[in-house]
């Protein structure tokens, strides 16, 4: 059986049947974050490699509107535009994109400029249960860059989660934006984290608002 790969996924069910050749039993919803799912083209007003900006500016807009955070624009395109100027001030532009090092330092100065202080952490060696239920249940969106595989050199936002079971085995399910197209779509974690032809290499930032 060929494998899938581990993201855009659409419909959970139909993916692990065809993934694992048996029926997923739905076992945990964790809490979903809502926040802004436009796609980065419509975010940003144009097509290039502005996933990781796009992903700040989604989180600042979610702390906004959580928050009622006053002096942050109403509208997202504004945002944006703040974000890829701070970007720019770490190199980078719509050839390279922006260097994954550099995300929790975009996002810390993003939140900076509009007066509020952040505990931004770029996290290399992560869980599924820190990186991921820990951040959701306390409704933290984190925001993460793929190296390999399906989202090669991509960024998403995690918002959400769920636990499946497929005979006798738990498979975690990341609800994620991923920009390329609005709305929501899924990673399968364990192929994702497991697969190291597909994935492996990324990082999660996470975002803690003070």
């Amino acid at each position: 059986m060929k494998r899938k790969p581990y993201g855009g996924i659409t419909n959970i069910s139909k993916y692990l049947m065809e993934q694992y050749g048996e029926r997923g039993v739905l076992v945990k919803r964790g809490r979903s974050v809502v926040m802004d799912h436009k796609s980065m083209e419509e975010i940003s007003g144009r097509r290039t490699r502005n996933c990781s900006v796009v992903a700040v500016t989604r989180v600042v807009d979610y702390y906004r509107k959580k928050l009622k955070i006053p002096g942050i624009p109403e509208d997202i395109r504004e945002i944006y535009r703040d974000v890829e100027e701070i970007a720019e001030s770490y190199g980078y532009n719509d050839k390279i994109g922006t260097i994954p090092f550099f995300i929790s330092g975009i996002a810390r100065e993003s939140f900076e400029r509009y007066g509020i202080k952040t505990k931004c952490k770029g996290v290399y060696v992560w869980t599924f249960e820190d990186q991921v239920v820990k951040e959701i249940s306390e409704g933290r969106p984190v925001i993460m860059n793929i190296a390999r595989g399906y989202y090669k050199d991509h960024t998403v936002v995690v918002v959400g989660y769920s636990i499946w079971r497929v005979g006798d085995k738990l498979y975690p399910i990341l609800r994620i934006i991923d920009g390329w197209r609005s709305g929501y779509r899924y990673i399968d974690y364990e192929a994702f984290a497991k697969d190291i032809s597909q994935s492996i290499f990324g990082s999660f930032n996470t975002i803690v608002v003070k």
